[in-house]
């Protein structure tokens, strides 16, 4: 078969910008395994795209430079060979992925009221988190790792989500608001139907029964 003939995932394109998105990638401290989930992708879907295996877009472009912590402008100076100009500008500011001790942040839980309230309006819609990947175009580890506070969460992946959700920013907001949870409420009360005895049971089951659609 002739070169020309052979898919691209079957040949090597390895440009400035396929270059310069695995640069991005190294600086901040990240195996492609623990960069997947912040992208939102498979690590052999970043293999592939920084072995120049996958057709780079400009929507790829700026999804990987969100998930990274990088701008376009800085994207743009490592691309024209720039990089000592952007490491001392991103050691300016706190790293997203890396914590001062080391850690990275996929390995911690810091569950935010945002990530609570996006786990609420998937629970909400009756959605498995597979479900929502696929609603998200995210990988099931994403929204698993969001929820789980294990990757920051900026106002446009936000929105995206609870957007691919049904929902509108309004809706978010107003949970945001709430003391507590209706998904907590729910919890709640299922917990304690399942403690009770069946004597119990009996005499609560007509007063629940009301409230049947």
């Amino acid at each position: 078969m002739e070169a020309q003939n052979l898919r691209r995932s079957q040949k090597k394109v390895i440009t400035k910008e396929v270059t310069a998105l695995k640069k991005m990638r190294e600086m901040r401290g990240l195996s492609r395994k623990n960069a997947a989930p912040l992208v939102g992708v498979t690590f052999k879907l970043i293999e592939q795209l920084e072995n120049g295996r996958v057709e780079l877009t400009k929507q790829k472009i700026a999804q990987y430079c969100l998930a990274y912590g990088f701008t376009q402008n800085q994207y743009r100076d490592i691309c024209e060979g720039k990089i000592g100009k952007v490491q001392k500008e991103i050691c300016k500011v706190r790293t997203k992925v890396i914590e001062q001790n080391d850690l990275r942040r996929s390995y911690k839980k810091i569950i935010t009221k945002e990530a609570k309230v996006l786990q609420v309006l998937r629970r909400l819609k009756n959605l498995t988190q597979y479900d929502a990947s696929l609603l998200c175009d995210y990988s099931r580890t994403a929204i698993g790792h969001i929820e789980n506070g294990r990757i920051e969460i900026p106002n446009s992946r936000i929105k995206h989500i609870v957007e691919s959700y049904g929902f509108s920013m309004d809706d978010f907001n107003h949970h945001m608001k709430s003391e507590k949870f209706v998904t907590d409420i729910q919890d709640d009360c299922i917990k304690i139907i399942k403690g009770l005895g069946e004597e119990k049971l009996k005499a609560v089951y007509p007063l629940l029964s009301t409230f049947k659609n």
